[in-house]
């Protein structure tokens, strides 16, 4: 599944970018890599998110959001 289809608050980690190249250098040195762990915070009304990456949270929008294939993972 892709990021933008996660729910709230549940756990997943972070397979792989499939971004364009810019956007999936600026993601890899935010610390989105795979293997992280990631938790969508919050939704925004025009369909951005709030993720939280370790201590950080980071607003991305949906189709950046669309193109981090995600997996849930147990807490």
């Amino acid at each position: 599944m892709n990021l933008l289809e996660s729910p709230v608050g549940r756990p997943l980690a972070l397979l792989r970018v499939e971004t364009d190249p810019r956007c999936r250098l600026r993601l890899l040195e935010l610390g989105f890599v795979p293997g992280a762990a990631l938790r969508v915070v919050g939704r925004g009304a025009t369909g951005g998110l709030l993720v939280a990456h370790g201590d950080a949270r980071t607003a991305l929008d949906s189709a950046t959001a669309a193109g981090l294939r995600v997996e849930a993972i147990r807490a």
